[in-house]
């Protein structure tokens, strides 16, 4: 009897952590800023983080924050969802001109940009593109040069012609540089 018992307690242990990771995928990291490494958003209702690594050492998500043309800082992320060095979708996203706290729109492409690989939304694009039509953007709630810390969120919608409207809602990053 006591075999059954113990059966059943690592059969109920075993599922209750597979619906914990499973979870845990389905969920945004919480918006920090503590330069916590994390990246996310939702894709048309659909939770979209990082994951895997392309076996090249690269960090995922890869953040680039250099000294732009004029002078001012630039924030470049590319993330991906990857699984052994095959990309299954991918988010960028950029800000430029990087002076201060400030919501930045995706009308002014050389402030703000985004992108997405054709995996999502049918088809990949840049609001770089003189096809899409984005509305929304990104705003820098923390910009930290001391601590070396910038955080914020986005959102924004885009449509092209030929491909379907995608919206992205709850964008959040928090990263160290």
């Amino acid at each position: 009897m006591m075999k059954y018992i113990l059966i059943i307690i690592a059969a109920i242990s075993i599922f209750a952590s597979c619906t914990k990771d499973k979870q845990t995928e389905d969920q945004l990291p919480p918006a920090t800023q503590t330069g916590a490494g994390t990246f996310g958003c939702k894709i048309n209702g659909k939770v979209y983080v990082p994951k895997g690594s392309s076996g090249t050492g690269r960090p995922n998500p890869h953040i680039q924050y250099d000294l732009g043309l004029n002078g001012l800082p630039y924030l470049f992320i590319d993330s991906k969802q990857q699984e052994g060095g095959v990309i299954n979708a991918g988010v960028f996203i950029s800000f430029g001109s990087l002076n201060h706290l400030a919501f930045y729109s995706a009308i002014d492409t050389f402030r703000f940009s985004i992108g997405w690989n054709a995996v999502i939304g049918n088809c990949g694009m840049t609001t770089l593109d003189n096809n899409v039509k984005a509305l929304g953007g990104g705003e820098i709630t923390r910009l930290d040069a001391t601590n070396h810390i910038i955080s914020g969120r986005f959102e924004f919608k885009a449509t092209k012609p030929g491909c379907d409207t995608l919206r992205v809602t709850d964008g959040r990053f928090d990263i160290k540089f």
